[in-house]
């Protein structure tokens, strides 16, 4: 019993490093708020607005996870991981979530259709072209580029470190891709987040490197820009024939990465159950460890608050 109770001390340790480290990116995000009318005023799309947006990035969630992690004194070793899969690790990845990407996105059609019968739809945020070839570059540095390579050693790296050390490999991946999801402030969203986050979690446990989840995060989003590009530069029927092509390219690739996810046996590792370190304790104790943590909790309420802040009501007919 005493056993246990430390273990759920972990757990609950574990949890507050990570609530801790998320609550200190939204104040810093708040106490911006006052010193933005110091920055130039930039016009959207232009390459000084893209900049300033990678510049806010970078302050808000980069510096507090790398301040947190230093904290807990892990090296950069520690959150990248020591091995080196070989090519075919990394084209299976790629597949998986690639394909993942396009069933999830039909699921958050489901979601948006339930949504809708409540008469309720989640805002959109329209997506601005850019106004130059440097301004694309910088979009395309702050949205493909930069975000996988800082939010995976989060997630991936950090958080789940943090996490596997007390609750298991499990366990870990499941708060971390959850955690993931609730950062992205959507309903919609949460079968692409928490799926991606499943995908790139076991793929960082079994092969013991964040590469392969960096370059698929970077292929999701490669493929939100360039699908936005395509319909804000060409318009509905231009946009919708590169869709649709990208779609099919999804799928093939999706095929093909659960074909080497099976022939590589990590099906059969995760039905025998001999994948990853095991959890100390049942779940039912890891949840009430998790969800008794104050900075947990707090990060709970306020993505709750913030995601319904991006619902509204629809107009009537």
């Amino acid at each position: 019993m005493h056993w246990e109770r430390t273990v759920r001390r972990q757990t609950r340790r574990s949890a507050d490093i990570i609530g801790v480290t998320i609550l200190a990116s939204l104040a810093i995000n708040y106490l911006l708020y006052p010193l933005m009318w110091l920055l130039p005023d930039f016009a959207d799309g232009t390459a000084g607005g893209e900049l300033i947006d990678i510049i806010l990035y970078v302050i808000v969630f980069a510096i507090p996870f790398a301040l947190g992690s230093r904290l807990s004194g892990m090296t950069v070793q520690d959150l990248m991981g020591t091995k080196r899969p070989e090519p075919g690790v990394y084209f299976m990845t790629i597949g998986l979530v690639l394909g993942w990407s396009v069933l999830a996105g039909s699921m958050g059609l489901g979601i948006e259709g339930i949504l809708n019968q409540f008469g309720l739809t989640e805002i959109a945020e329209e997506y601005q072209l850019p106004s130059s070839p440097a301004a694309l570059a910088i979009q395309f540095l702050g949205t493909a580029v930069i975000p996988p390579i800082v939010e995976e050693l989060c997630y991936r790296g950090f958080y789940l470190r943090t996490a596997e050390r007390a609750m298991g490999s499990w366990a870990a991946i499941a708060l971390t891709s959850i955690a993931f999801w609730l950062a992205h402030y959507s309903i919609e969203i949460m079968p692409l987040a928490v799926g991606f986050g499943v995908i790139g979690g076991y793929i960082r446990e079994r092969y013991g490197s964040l590469l392969p989840s960096m370059c698929a995060h970077f292929a999701v989003n490669t493929v939100y820009l360039l699908v936005n590009i395509s319909f804000a530069a060409g318009g509905d029927r231009i946009g919708s024939v590169l869709s649709a092509g990208i779609y099919l390219l999804e799928l093939l690739l999706g095929a093909v990465g659960v074909v080497l996810f099976v022939r590589r046996g990590c099906l059969k590792e995760i039905w025998n159950g001999i994948f990853g370190n095991p959890a100390d304790v049942p779940a039912k104790q890891l949840v009430f460890a998790v969800l008794t943590s104050i900075p947990a909790l707090l990060v709970l309420l306020l993505s709750m608050y913030f995601t319904s802040g991006n619902l509204e009501v629809l107009p009537l007919p």
